[in-house]
This record gives C-alpha cells, structure tokens and sequence, in this order.
C-alpha cells in the first residue's frame, strides 16, 4: 500500500484531509495542503521503505503536520485567522488536535480495510457469509437471531436458519480479528507479537481480537488461536 501511491490516496486521503480540516480553519488552505501533500506522495512515494522504522501512523501524520507547517508560513500575508506571519508560533507549540483525533480517524482506516477484506473472502468462497452477518448484526443490534437470519436470508435469497446464522457469526468474528491482526501488523516494521498487542490496545481495536488469544501467545508467536 505504500508504494502504490494510488492505492494510498484511495485509503487515506479522507483521514488526512478530516484531520487537517480540524486545525486549518480555512477550507482553502486545507485543500491546498491536502492536495500538494497527495500530489508530492504520487510523484515521488511515500518513503523508502528502508528508513521507515516504527509506526506508519506516526510517520504518516508528522508529514502530514509538517506539510501543514510550511504551508503556513509561506502565505505572503497572514494565515487563516488573520495572524501576521511574523507571530506566528513554532513548530512544536502548533496547536495540532489531540493525538486521539487521529487515532479516531487511523482506527476508522484500519477498520474499513478489514471489513473490505472480509467481504472479498464471502465474495471468494463460496457458502461464507461472513461479511453479511457481520453486517446484519452491526446494524441491527437490538434483534434475536431469528430476525438477523430472516435478515440474512433475504439478502442471500436463500434461507439461514438461526443456528446456521449464528454459526456464520462465530466464523466471521474469528476471521475478523485474524484479519485484523494482519492489517495491524502490517503497518508496523518489527511486527512481533507484542508490538501488534501494543498497538491493537493503541488504537482501541483489541476487544476484536481478545476472544481470540490463545493463552500461549506470548510464547508461540501466533496473536490468533487456532479454529
């Protein structure tokens, strides 16, 4: 995903331009930063891989503030607000948002990328449901399993008993959290165990996947216990 700079700007040129419509005030300048950012990741890459150490996400949003940075302070005028140039602040005491609003908007990516994972393995094998029921059940919290098969079935145009319904269900939850630990570690250069944990917990994305741990993880390397 980082080296195809298409790819890229499909997948998180929403969070990027969200997030720098928190702090950039003006419409404009959030555009013009998103779109030199974009259009310089097209060119030229995001990074090499070999200097990429850590978290993507880290690397990706100090970019990402500073492409916001140097765009400010090449404004002939003022910025946004009607500042001087001169009185502007520096780099570090920026009012960025919060850490958590990125996170927001980073765990909304990871996400969407496992759930679009999950409905090409329903649309690849044959007779997994996984994606649908999934689906069923996040948007229909409050009903049975009786009802989410009725659900299940009309969309399917085949009949889904309940207990067929909730056997799809216990697979695709399964299949969701080892997709997810594969999305996570993805993005991280080192991704042992441990350091895919750290970050699953980082991100808010570890209720997923802790049903699922096997309680030799630590020891065996695998995050996802056996089926």
């Amino acid at each position: 995903m980082i080296q195809d700079p298409v790819k890229f700007v499909m997948r998180y040129a929403p969070a990027i331009q969200g997030y720098l419509g928190v702090f950039l005030k003006n419409p404009h300048d959030v555009e013009d930063v998103c779109q030199s950012f974009l259009l310089r990741v097209v060119e030229r890459g995001v990074v090499e891989e070999g200097i990429l150490h850590g978290r993507f996400r880290n690397y990706l949003i100090a970019t990402v503030r500073n492409a916001a940075l140097v765009h400010l302070r090449r404004r002939p005028t003022a910025v946004s607000d009607g500042t001087p140039l001169a009185e502007l602040p520096d780099p570090e005491p920026f009012e960025f948002p919060e850490d958590e609003e990125w996170l927001s908007r980073w765990r909304r990516i990871v996400l969407a990328s496992v759930w679009e994972s999950l409905e090409n393995r329903e649309r690849e094998q044959p007779g997994n449901l996984g994606h649908t029921v999934l689906r069923a059940l996040v948007e229909n919290p409050g009903e049975d399993s009786s009802k989410l098969a009725a659900r299940v079935s009309k969309k399917c145009g085949r009949t889904i008993l309940p207990e067929a319904f909730r056997k799809q269900v216990s697979r695709a939850r399964r299949l969701f959290a080892e997709l997810l630990v594969a999305e996570t570690a993805s993005t991280l250069d080192d991704p042992t165990p441990l350091k895919v944990e750290e970050e699953l917990i980082e991100i808010g994305v570890m209720k997923y996947v802790q049903p699922f741990l096997p309680p030799d993880w630590r020891t065996s390397g695998k995050l996802i216990e056996s089926d």
